[in-house]
């Protein structure tokens, strides 16, 4: 075994067994079943169709233990593969990941600015594909798309409070539009929950399964898992500490409110500053 098995909800027993599998790096079925809690005829019957489907592979044997050496399984890594896109307005990154989370493919290209959605997302299909024809991989092998930006975001995919730069974002069903462009599902969330969840998926956290992760980019936020999941609060954006008022006779902020985290550290607070102070801004060559 290559690495902690970690014990978190999943949507099926399919995918609790992949993910261990992939945490683990190589598994038996007895460790399945001692990782996940399944029976064993469960563990068998979903590890056959992961074989079936190509999904996981049968890897050589484990030392022995006094009886039979155990048969040890393996994500068949380049099985599948999935496409990720950060959208902010300075920037759009993708990347093309197989089905470990190893990066197969990167590129970044021109950010949303001041465009229109509906050509932004066109040009995003466009990029999108040329990402997935450049490296030579068949599109029925890709399971989808996971997509993230600046939140907060509303249920309905809009993006319910942006920043100036990307006022006209508001309330667009962004992953809908994108599905329909590439023809691939979407999953969408917050850069900052994204962030986070790479942190743990990665092993960057190290064993931690409940911890937060601040996240700088268009603005000041955090991802927040517990116990391995997602937490996100009644509002759904419950991470979003960027406009908690610090200062409540502090800088005006663009969302209304006075002395918030965003207008006393985010990324344009911290430029500014650093353009106000001569020294500072010769040496940085601001």
């Amino acid at each position: 075994m290559s690495g902690p098995a970690r014990a978190t909800a999943h949507a099926s027993s399919r995918a609790a067994v992949l993910d261990v599998i992939r945490a683990a790096g190589t598994i038996s079925r007895v460790g399945l079943i001692n990782a996940t809690g399944f029976t064993g005829a469960t563990i068998s019957t979903v590890v056959r169709r992961l074989i079936d489907d190509g999904l996981v592979v049968e890897t050589g044997r484990a030392e022995s233990t006094g009886g039979k050496r155990r048969v040890l399984l393996q994500l068949n890594q380049s099985s599948r593969y999935a496409v990720g896109v950060h959208l902010d307005h300075a920037g759009i990154t993708y990347v093309l990941t197989d089905l470990g989370g190893s990066v197969v493919a990167r590129m970044s290209r021109a950010g949303a600015g001041a465009e229109d959605p509906p050509d932004v997302v066109e040009r995003m299909a466009g990029e999108v594909g040329a990402l997935i024809e450049g490296v030579g991989v068949g599109r029925e092998r890709v399971l989808g798309l996971g997509l993230v930006s600046p939140g907060p975001l509303t249920p309905t995919s809009g993006m319910r409070l942006t920043p100036p730069l990307m006022r006209q974002w508001e309330d667009f069903p962004l992953d809908r539009a994108l599905k329909e462009a590439t023809g691939l599902p979407v999953v969408s969330d917050n850069d900052a929950t994204a962030a986070a969840l790479g942190e743990h998926w990665s092993g960057g956290v190290g064993a931690a399964a409940t911890f937060a992760a601040l996240y700088m980019g268009t603005g000041i936020g955090a991802g927040l898992l517990v116990d391995g999941m997602t937490y996100r609060g009644a509002s759904g954006n419950a991470g979003e500490i960027g406009h908690s008022c610090l200062a409540v006779d502090g800088p005006e902020c663009w969302c209304g409110a006075r002395g918030c985290v965003e207008a006393l550290a985010g990324p344009s607070a911290v430029v500014a500053a650093a353009r106000a102070d001569p020294a500072l801004a010769r040496a940085a060559g601001l």
